[in-house]
């Protein structure tokens, strides 16, 4: 903004010489007001300008209210507010939290919803189950992502992959090592393993998929049921993915079957214990989000999923919850690249029509071994 010219030198004398009479008292609060508005002008004047990453849309288009359904915790959704509101100052932005199932069963019962976008809970694996309550949008970033939505309903943020939690000095303990699956099934660790429920919770059944991807000579083969008919016995089920974690991290058990970003982000708060890839290999499952059909406030909605698949948010997010974003331009910040964890390719269309079959026979075993 251009500095005003001062009209005469008299003027400004007199000005000065007002100042000194008056004992220096600030300017009046109307003139910090005008001041500050002023600044506001300039700043959005900049954005809309085109000084402003090509993600974001000018913030005189985003305005109202937005409302996201989601299954993200409460660091990450104040990291999503922080920058939402850095871009978008008059939207405001509504957070209701909860698990995927719930917020679509809302959505889908509700007739005064007014959910704009959905994010968390939704994976590539998940084919048409909930397209019904969504419609298709492709971010600003989709040339930068790692993982795409062939159906073009889903923008990927995240990246999951699995691991051990393991607590070191019960570990130590033992005087065993904890490297990948098989160390699981020495008879020193009988009864101290906790893995969650494949029926019940996501990183159950994520970690049943790795270990049918990895344990078998090919995906959900005999052998690999071999492998889980001895670990069910060995282990205790819980139907909670956060008791796998915290009752590893208390020195209740010795290793646990888990998320990666979830144990690497107790690990980043002092949390004693271990994250531990295992060594017979890994898989890696996109999330995302995507827009509710019918969104009330369309523009800001697909300005949410624009910013949600850039670098800028997944790296401000990784930094608080240790997540692993979809965007190929994104820091690990600590976290090993995928290409050093030994990838097994998840055949998506197999897993979602092969689910249940999956689910009861795990369900048999388990009821037959325990």
């Amino acid at each position: 903004m251009k500095k005003k010219r001062l009209m005469a030198a008299g003027l400004s004398a007199a000005m000065v010489l007002s100042m000194t009479a008056c004992g220096g008292k600030e300017a009046p609060a109307e003139t910090k007001k005008e001041e500050t508005k002023t600044e506001a002008a300039k700043e959005q004047a900049e954005q809309d300008s085109g000084e402003r990453p090509y993600y974001v849309r000018p913030a005189s288009e985003v305005t109202g209210k937005i409302t996201v359904y989601t299954t993200m915790e409460e660091t990450q959704q104040q990291v999503l507010n922080d920058i939402w509101k850095k871009y978008y100052p008059d939207c405001e932005l509504e957070i209701q939290a909860d698990s995927v199932g719930t917020l679509a069963t809302r959505i889908r019962s509700d007739e005064s919803c007014d959910a704009d976008v959905v994010i968390g809970g939704m994976f590539a694996a998940d084919g048409d189950t909930y397209h019904d309550i969504l419609q298709p949008y492709t971010g600003a970033c989709d040339k930068e992502q790692l993982y795409h939505d062939d159906a073009g309903y889903y923008n990927f943020y995240d990246v999951q992959v699995m691991c051990l939690v393991v607590n070191p000095a019960l570990r130590d303990e033992l005087g065993i090592e904890i490297n990948g699956y098989e160390d699981l099934l020495n008879p020193a660790l009988k009864g101290k393993i906790i893995l969650a429920a494949p029926d019940s919770t996501s990183s159950g059944w994520r970690q049943l998929q790795t270990i049918l991807a990895v344990m078998g000579d090919k995906f959900d083969d005999e052998k690999g049921w071999d492998y889980i008919k001895k670990l069910i016995p060995a282990s205790f089920s819980t139907t909670s993915s956060k008791d796998v974690y915290n009752l590893v991290s208390n020195g209740e058990y010795v290793v646990g079957l888990s998320y990666e970003s979830s144990v690497v982000a107790l690990i980043n708060d002092g949390a004693p214990i271990e994250c531990v890839y295992m060594e017979e290999g890994n898989t890696a499952m996109a999330g995302g989000a995507a827009i509710v059909k019918n969104a009330p406030n369309l523009p800001a909605a697909q300005a949410m999923i624009d910013l949600l698949t850039s670098a800028e948010f997944q790296d401000a997010r990784a930094e608080v919850s240790a997540g692993r974003g979809s965007n190929g331009n994104c820091n690990l910040s600590g976290l090993p690249a995928e290409d050093t964890l030994g990838m097994k390719e998840l055949d998506f269309d197999y897993l979602k029509e092969h689910k249940d079959e999956i689910m009861n026979h795990w369900n048999e075993l388990y009821a037959e071994l325990n």
